[in-house]
């Protein structure tokens, strides 16, 4: 697979030098892209197979480059297909700039801004996204301001800026109401009932979410509706309210042509209820050939089996789940370096062939140096790569091994526990087996230990405590170091969160963080390097958080020790 991905980039590479002399294509793809437009309303995969089947459209003059990307844009917003890449729409918004209207000037930067962020861009999309909202405005296209604004909410929603993303979403919303596109404002309420719900504002979210759904109702498309009837029926379920929330995403899979979202919602929806016969028939009945969708039922077949106490299998399809999310993500990155990797060569290739076509007696200097620069970084790379691979996947097989080991223990334990209280009642071997599940205890702590010692977040924070960094005046520990710290504790603690929660039920995030941070058993020097505080502050705030926690510790007891004893 790897060599075949060499092997395409050296081709596009000759084959974008191999026609360096060629000149814009005539005017015969003027006709398949009229036909391309007239599709588009009504047949937008054909108008699609159109676009994408136009021989060599980085050749095209300006004018109708420029038409080619923005009618792939408007495909793109019909059937959802991958945005076109930021110098395509770059050099399209230059040509608009400069002979096109304010509405088409507008449309292309709010492209442009969407490229940026598929590329990940954030920055670059956000300023491009505000210039086209000025133009937007100014000419009061009311209707494109509304696009504008929504896609400046979803910039902020990924950036977790849930009060930025509902002020967006509210503007968008209105200026569609404005424009009259009733679609689009239903949409758009979804969205800041979404917003309100990440916020655990759920009144909030539901009253707005009330509206999306009512506005819905008139309208003659069942996919928005069924999106909203499962957005609905979620804040149902988070309100608890399983009823209500059982009615939406029934009504769910009654109008939309997706209907796993659905069936997906209402499996966790009798899990969370207790139902879980329920939950079991119903998963049953899910097609479970999708591909989409393959980790999400075997995740719920883990929580399934797990309540009914089943725990072989649910070990099996927790691994199972564990195995697909893995490759998932790892495809998803192999596919953005692939993806980053064509674009790079695309762009150069771009700049080389206007160079050769100024001077063609360099091109065999240029070709020459060109191939064996590329074939010396893919070589890199692919050595690089297949180093890394493997050393994850060792690492991952020795933690696979070590959670085996845990969950074995912690059946085990059980096991154990239950004896000792069958054997208290009969009076029968009550010190052997209370010695025999101390040994498993202790063995089963110090396999949680072995977790979070070995894993990379821990190495990386002792690797920074070693650093000297003199003049340092920030934290050390960034907001994704944090995440990655709570998330390592998780794994490794499973029982932690609800052991602090229930002794302090208003535990703030940052003040759960700290604890998870705490659970890393770091000297209170080491901890102040990373915080950037004092020793002193450092033992004020194992003091704090204690005092947080309501807990009174017995002589010569740590706090650590206390919470590594307590959990189950």
């Amino acid at each position: 697979m790897k060599k075949a991905r060499i092997l395409s980039n050296i081709l596009i590479l000759l084959f974008t030098f191999l026609f360096i002399g060629c000149k814009h294509q005539p005017s015969e793809t003027l006709p398949a892209l009229r036909t391309a437009e007239r599709l588009i309303n009504t047949d937008p995969d054909s108008a699609s197979s159109v676009l994408k089947h136009l021989p060599s459209p980085e050749k095209l003059d300006d004018e109708t480059f420029a038409h080619w990307c923005m009618l792939s844009g408007k495909v793109t917003d019909k059937i959802n297909t991958p945005i076109l890449p930021t110098f395509h729409l770059d050099r399209a918004l230059k040509w608009y700039e400069n002979n096109g209207t304010q509405e088409e000037q507008a449309q292309m930067k709010l492209y442009l801004g969407r490229s940026y962020v598929a590329d990940g861009n954030y920055d670059k999309a956000m300023a491009i996204y505000i210039d086209a909202l000025e133009i937007a405005e100014k000419n009061k296209l009311h209707n494109l301001c509304g696009y504008i604004n929504c896609y400046m909410g979803d910039l902020y929603e990924q950036e977790d800026m849930q009060k930025q993303a509902i002020d967006k979403y509210k503007t968008g919303a209105n200026k569609f109401k404005t424009a009259n596109n009733v679609r689009s404002y239903a949409c758009a309420l979804r969205d800041v009932g979404r917003e309100y719900a990440l916020m655990d504002s759920l009144s909030r979210a539901l009253k707005v979410m009330q509206k999306a759904d009512s506005i819905a109702i008139r309208l003659n498309d069942d996919n928005v509706k069924a999106s909203i009837s499962n957005s609905l029926g979620n804040i149902y379920q988070m309100q608890h309210k399983y009823g209500k929330a059982k009615t939406c995403f029934i009504k769910a899979l009654r109008q939309g042509n997706n209907k796993m979202p659905s069936y997906i919602a209402l499996v966790k929806l009798y899990i969370e209820a207790d139902s879980i016969p329920k939950a079991y028939e119903l998963l049953q009945k899910v097609p479970q050939n999708n591909p989409e969708y393959t980790y999400s039922i075997k995740g719920l077949y883990h929580l399934i089996y797990k309540a009914k106490g089943d725990y072989k299998k649910a070990l099996e399809n927790l691994e199972e789940y564990t195995e697909l999310i893995d490759s998932i993500v790892y495809a998803d990155n192999q596919s953005k370096v692939l993806e980053i990797e064509t674009k790079y060569n695309v762009l150069k290739a771009q700049s080389e062939i206007d160079d050769l076509k100024i001077a063609k007696q360099k091109y065999i200097i240029i070709l020459t140096v060109s191939i064996a620069f590329t074939l010396l970084i893919l070589l890199s790379y692919h050595i690089y790569r297949k180093q890394t691979i493997s050393k994850i996947q060792k690492q991952q097989e020795e933690l696979n091994q070590t959670k085996i080991k845990l969950l074995d223990l912690s059946l085990e334990l059980e096991k154990k526990r239950n004896q000792l209280e069958t054997a208290k009642a009969k009076n029968e071997n009550v010190d052997k087996l209370q010695e025999e599940i101390a040994d498993l205890s202790l063995k089963y702590k110090k396999l949680q230990n072995n977790i979070l010692t070995n894993s990379a977040i821990y190495k990386k924070l002792s690797q920074l405590a070693k650093q000297n960094m003199p003049g340092n005046d920030k934290p050390l520990i960034t907001d994704n170091l944090w995440q990655l710290i709570t998330d390592a504790i998780t794994v490794a603690y499973p029982n932690l969160e609800k052991l602090v929660y229930d002794l302090c039920p208003d535990l703030t995030s940052q003040e759960w963080q700290y604890c998870c941070f705490y659970m890393f058993n770091y000297d209170s020097s080491d901890e102040a390097k990373l915080l950037n505080i004092s020793p002193s502050s450092a033992r004020t705030k194992h003091l704090r958080l204690r005092q947080r926690l309501n807990i009174t510790l017995e002589s010569k007891t740590t706090l650590y020790e206390y919470l590594i004893n307590s959990i189950d």
